[in-house]
């Protein structure tokens, strides 16, 4: 499992250089493509469910990211909530660490 010190660095690389899809009806609208799925624990466990299967369905790997919506942002670099993030591309960062 990948620390929180070492998400917060590849998400804000990935804020920086990649392009990104953030907000859960965003999210949900464009899993298919996504290199990987980032979500709250905090979010409705019907949204997180649906986005599960379609991620498995998809082979797409995805991250419960244990905190707040608020806790996301911020370690994102953002000074608003990020309930969910799709990465897209990632830039001038690996996400290898995320997908083990």
């Amino acid at each position: 499992m990948i620390s929180e010190k070492d998400l917060e660095k590849i998400l804000r690389t990935v804020m920086k250089t990649g392009k990104f899809i953030i907000g859960a009806k965003e999210v949900s609208k464009s899993i298919k493509g996504s290199k990987i799925i980032i979500y709250s624990s905090f979010l409705p466990k019907d949204w997180v469910s649906e986005v599960v299967k379609t991620c498995k369905s998809l082979s797409i790997p995805f991250i419960e990211f244990k905190g707040t919506s608020v806790d996301l942002g911020r370690i994102c670099g953002k000074p608003f909530p990020m309930s969910a993030i799709a990465i897209k591309s990632p830039g001038e960062v690996d996400l290898s660490p995320l997908i083990k």
